[in-house]
């Protein structure tokens, strides 16, 4: 990590989306600190919830701005661009980032919350004055003056506009997929491709009314899933999809031309317009040298809170290189970041205080024996499972130790104030490379030390020794969207007060940092609270099993 002149004095920069949102903090001397990073909360298009969504992401990022500057950290200015921060939803979000901030810690001298479309074009413009293009979850055309919005086009949202967005990509492909399959439209690889996506869903035996069920069970935000897929297919030479990529790009510089001057720079921002993809191809053949691509938004809000602090930040260049590599080293909110343990050279974890005096951390060695009671007392439905096996060790060996010993760098521990550990959550980044090593590594020892059982044994300990026999072999389709899985149990006395949101969040962001696209997990039928628990926090049902249900979540781009 590189050496921080930290005098105490930061800048918080927040940059809230329809998919994903980070929390950057900046330090006077021009370090970026942190960088968290969590789902999206646009009131309009996605399920996010704003207000502890920020209080959860801000804490983390904080916490790990006091141990890059070894010590307290004082907030000097804060500037949050937020999606729906406009004048229809405006008092809303100022009202959830002011309750954020209060859980945050001291309330900043300055605070200002604007749009995302501010903080983008201030991550691209060498000028206060310009215009920006953004295509992400929504889209819209917008010229400023001195940062402020002076004209803007579309950014209605996904019911009244925001033409050749991700969305507006995805319900065009939707409808072509259902006129293909109705007969009204024709035939076009994106019926398959939003095939997919109903197949995670479960059928009716009509296709027309999977999908009919498919989006009335997402959001918006969600059902952007299929825009990748409508690029692809537009790459590929697919028909439709390219008379939807065509329309895209035309909607789009539409849009710019009731805004624009057709002279300066033009800001592309958003997702569909800073990857490669024909979307942003055709914009930029249209634009010339006229398009600048913008980085990511955070920056635009960090350069934006030092201004008010009366700083002068380094280039923007440079500081969105230093949000990349402080995303990557660091990982996003709720890891409590890596760094290098110079006495082991493993990667250290560092803690995350909770308001609630627990603190979320990193695996220890030492944890593993208290990590496998917490496994056995939580293990029959969330109930205490001592009971149910004659070896106490086993539900430990098949749901707990693999993890340990491939990643322990994606476990987290969830702490009382002493240090003693009190629940967990363990992940893997693959769930087929993890289960081909536990076929390699893991369950051969194990099969030597527990013998196959009888037919005849119907004991929970031989269910566990089949399973240890027979390995675990995961081929569904929901599994393409969703490699990664994860396991967490608390012990009663963690449970509540959002230690269990702080512990899961860690993981999640810990699998987004790594790049995984979406993480899945199992839990019993009869465990109501985590069901609930997890259908709150914004998972979703992939599949009914005999013994429960499969939820997952797709996850934002690192």
């Amino acid at each position: 990590m590189r050496e921080c002149d930290v005098t105490g004095s930061v800048v918080l920069g927040i940059d809230v989306g329809g998919t994903s949102s980070r929390v950057a903090v900046l330090a006077a001397s021009g370090d970026v600190l942190a960088v968290s990073t969590g789902p999206g909360a646009n009131l309009r298009s996605s399920r996010g919830e704003l207000g502890a969504l920020l209080a959860d992401l801000l804490g983390r990022a904080l916490a790990r701005a006091r141990d890059a500057a070894a010590g307290e950290v004082t907030v000097s200015a804060c500037v949050a661009g937020v999606s729906g921060a406009g004048p229809a939803g405006r008092d809303r979000v100022v009202a959830m980032v002011d309750a954020a901030l209060a859980v945050a810690g001291p309330r900043p001298p300055v605070v200002e919350v604007v749009t995302d479309l501010v903080v983008a074009f201030a991550a691209g413009s060498d000028s206060p004055d310009g215009t920006l293009l953004l295509s992400g979850t929504g889209a819209v055309a917008c010229r400023f003056a001195g940062f402020r919005e002076e004209r803007r086009c579309d950014g209605l949202g996904w019911v009244l506009g925001d033409v050749g967005s991700g969305i507006w990509l995805s319900l065009e492909g939707l409808r072509a997929a259902a006129a293909d399959l109705d007969g009204r439209g024709p035939a076009t690889a994106l019926t398959a491709e939003a095939g997919r996506l109903v197949g995670e869903a479960g059928g009716t035996g009509d296709p027309r009314q999977d999908l009919v069920r498919l989006v009335d069970a997402r959001s918006p935000a969600e059902l952007g899933e299929l825009a990748p897929a409508v690029t692809r297919c537009a790459a590929a030479g697919d028909g439709v999809a390219l008379d939807i990529v065509d329309r895209a790009v035309a909607g789009l510089l539409h849009s710019l031309s009731v805004v624009d001057g057709a002279t300066g720079r033009v800001v592309m921002a958003g997702s569909v317009l800073t990857a490669d993809g024909p979307v942003r191809a055709g914009v930029r053949r249209a634009l010339g040298d006229r398009a600048v691509t913008a980085a990511e938004p955070v920056v635009g809000a960090l350069r934006l809170a030092a201004e008010r602090a009366g700083w002068t930040m380094p280039p923007l260049a440079e500081v969105a290189a230093q949000v990349a590599a402080a995303t990557d080293r660091h990982g996003p909110a709720g890891t409590g970041g890596q760094h290098d343990d110079e006495s082991t050279g493993a990667p250290g974890p560092l803690p995350i205080p909770l308001p609630t005096g627990f603190v979320v951390d990193g695996y220890r060695p030492e944890d593993l024996e208290t990590l496998y009671r917490v496994c056995l007392e939580t293990g029959d439905s969330g109930g205490d499972a001592t009971a149910m096996y004659r070896d106490g060790a086993l539900p430990g060996h098949v749901f707990l130790g693999a993890y340990l010993a491939r990643e322990p760098e994606l476990a987290r521990v969830l702490r009382r104030g002493d240090g003693a550990p009190v629940g967990y959550s363990v992940a893997t980044l693959s769930t087929h490379e993890f289960e081909e090593w536990c076929e390699r590594e893991w369950w051969p020892p194990l099969r030597e030390r527990y013998p196959r059982p009888s037919e005849e044994d119907a004991s929970p300990d031989a269910a566990l020794i089949r399973t240890i026999h027979s390995g675990q072999h995961t081929d569904k389709p929901w599994l393409a969207d969703h490699p990664a899985h994860l396991h967490i149990d608390i012990f009663p006395e963690g449970q509540g007060g959002g230690n269990g949101r702080a512990l899961i969040g860690s993981v999640l962001d810990g699998l987004t940092a790594a790049g995984a696209p979406g993480v899945h997990l199992g839990v019993g039928g009869r465990n109501l609270n985590a069901i609930g628990f997890y259908l709150h926090i914004g998972l979703r049902v992939l599949e009914h099993t005999p013994w429960g249900l499969v939820l997952g979540t797709r996850l934002p781009r690192p």
